[in-house]
């Protein structure tokens, strides 16, 4: 007896990996197959709260996971992406959309569960008889779907099997009808996990094994919504202060809706109404679609009822947690967009790594005119503002390079793939004008040093030319940002100009030289410049070719990205 008990618990803990699997497999590839989309969705996501709870309601449904959403959300808040109020819609229609996921999962008390599972099979035979990159995906998603359901019947069976070895069992589980204990118990659970998903499923096995009533199961349910707020709490730690309170909002709209519900299941005549008339009452066969659209209920109302205090939540949350005092941001060595957050979900991680590719180059471009603005004016008064800027474009390169190293590990598109490719090189030529532009500083350095500078005339040449590679760099960012070609087309006829004006300059100053107009060490220091001046051109313009390895002759219209 004590054997076959110890297996069947064994074959619980196996249909629950399995279905732990299943899921991830179907995120995953759910999440690359529309990954773009998502981020494109994100990205351009107005004030309007009621497209917020759309885009958070249709993004949770498809990857499957509220959490992970928030998670998503807490990232982007904290990159400065989206705004606290964007972020509570998103959070709101994160709470429908999981619902869903509940939903799928109550099928597992229809007949037909065996074609479902089945699915896994033709996944596999799918994947291997075709290598197509749009094939591999569909089929890693039958695979999970039907891995979901494998699962789910191997721990239903299991979970029957250990019932009838093990009466008692059965007589524990239903001794616990305390409403508080219940709810208790079911966000503590979500919490360990950090998965509602995963919490509902085991809820499915045991109301379908008989082990919990209905009137139970709701209290679970409502448990479970706290629970999933202790990932993005988590998710929150060492996060700006509109992610704290981002997620601070998520624990407190679930906690007013959950107090709601609750109070109003202790009016008798209501639970009793809602449990015969919106859902399938008590019958055993019927109570995994009832848990599952209890749960839809319960986050379509509470939205419905909260909706309209949204930005009285907001103001709350903001007292609870203060504003943190602002410093300099060239002062503080941290990343700006990115995030070990959206690593769960690659395209994202992508879309924010071209943020903080653009964040740097600003960096870069911003050293480049005050090395240029020095050398004109022989002023070194902003010596240690650049030196502070070039640490952290040094440090950027650093991050952005191990940061494309952990995307590169996870499950990403051959698109995606190709892009984090370019990226490696990307860094390293804005790195290099960071450089260059160190190089200038010298040359300041070594005029000022000497009492000396350019002359008049080459002043004028220097203005014309910089003035050139702030519109190749202008052009690159918009080649980069929105993998425009004519942006692309234009920073070449601005590099090639550079190219030109480099030579027509070294000749004048050389018969500048000649006539005595300026002094041999201005003249070296001068020619020198102008080469470093050619390389940081080469350099922006090798960041606009870059697309060129990923874009396919289509022009696309800008994220609206701000840098700067």
């Amino acid at each position: 007896m004590g054997w076959e008990i110890a297996k069947n618990v064994l074959l619980l803990l196996a249909g629950l990996g399995a279905m732990m699997f299943g899921m991830q497999v179907l995120s995953d590839n759910l999440t690359k197959a529309s990954g773009k989309k998502m981020r494109t969705a994100l990205s351009r996501l107005s004030s309007n709260r009621f497209k917020g709870i759309l885009i958070g309601g249709t993004v949770s449904a498809v990857i499957h996971s509220s959490a992970a959403t928030t998670v998503m959300v807490v990232g982007l808040v904290n990159s400065g992406i989206l705004t606290l109020f964007q972020a509570a819609s998103i959070i709101m229609g994160a709470n429908i959309g999981t619902t869903v996921t509940g939903l799928m999962l109550s099928l597992q008390s229809l007949p037909i569960t065996e074609i479902f599972a089945a699915l896994a099979f033709i996944g596999i035979a799918m994947l291997l008889f075709c290598k197509k990159p749009l094939v591999k995906v569909i089929s890693y998603i039958l695979i999970g779907f039907g891995l979901l359901f494998v699962g789910m019947n191997v721990m239903k069976v299991s979970m029957n099997s250990i019932i009838a070895n093990a009466p008692a069992i059965k007589d524990l589980f239903w001794k616990v009808k305390n409403p508080f204990l219940l709810l208790l118990l079911g966000a503590a659970l979500t919490a360990m996990m950090q998965s509602s998903t995963t919490m509902t499923a085991i809820l499915i096995v045991l109301s379908t094994s008989g082990l919990i009533d209905l009137q139970s199961a709701i209290y679970v349910v409502l448990g479970m919504n706290l629970g999933t707020c202790a990932t993005s709490l988590i998710a929150s730690i060492g996060a700006n202060t509109n992610s704290v309170r981002a997620a601070m909002f998520h624990l407190l709209f679930n906690l007013f809706g959950t107090f709601i519900f609750f109070c109003l299941l202790f009016i008798t005549p209501l639970r009793d109404w809602l449990i015969r008339c919106v859902l399938f009452g008590d019958d055993i066969s019927k109570i995994a679609y009832s848990i599952a659209i209890f749960h839809a209920v319960f986050n379509l109302t509470t939205t419905a009822i909260l909706v309209g205090f949204v930005p009285a939540i907001v103001k709350i949350v903001s007292k609870i947690v203060p504003e943190k005092k602002s410093k300099n941001e060239d002062d503080q060595m941290h990343l700006r967009y990115i995030d070990e957050r959206f690593l769960a979900t690659s395209s994202i991680a992508v879309g924010e790594c071209k943020r903080e590719i653009l964040y740097m180059a600003e960096r870069a471009y911003q050293n480049y005119l005050l090395s240029m603005d020095s050398i004109i004016n022989v002023d070194l008064s902003k010596k240690e503002e650049f030196d502070k800027r070039e640490a952290k474009i040094n440090f950027l390169n650093r991050e952005i390079a191990k940061y494309l190293v952990k995307i590169s590990a996870t499950n990403i598109s051959d698109e995606d793939e190709q892009i984090i490719a370019t990226y490696y090189h990307v860094i390293t030529d804005i790195e290099r004008v960071g450089d260059y532009a160190e190089n200038i500083m010298e040359y300041t350095q070594r005029l000022s040093d000497d009492g000396s500078k350019f002359s008049p005339a080459a002043i004028e040449e220097l203005k014309d030319l910089n003035n050139s590679i702030s519109n190749l760099y202008l052009s690159t960012v918009q080649a980069l940002n929105a993998q425009d070609l004519s942006a692309l087309m234009q920073a070449e006829i601005y590099e090639d100009a550079v190219d030109d004006k480099k030579a027509a300059l070294s000749a004048a100053h050389i018969e500048r030289l000649e006539n005595k107009e300026c002094t041999v060490e201005n003249g070296a220091v001068f020619l020198s410049l102008l080469n470093d001046l050619e390389r940081i051109a080469d350099h922006f313009f090798n960041v606009a070719k870059s697309i060129q390895e990923y874009t396919q002759g289509i022009v696309v219209q800008t994220d609206n990205i701000v840098v700067g």
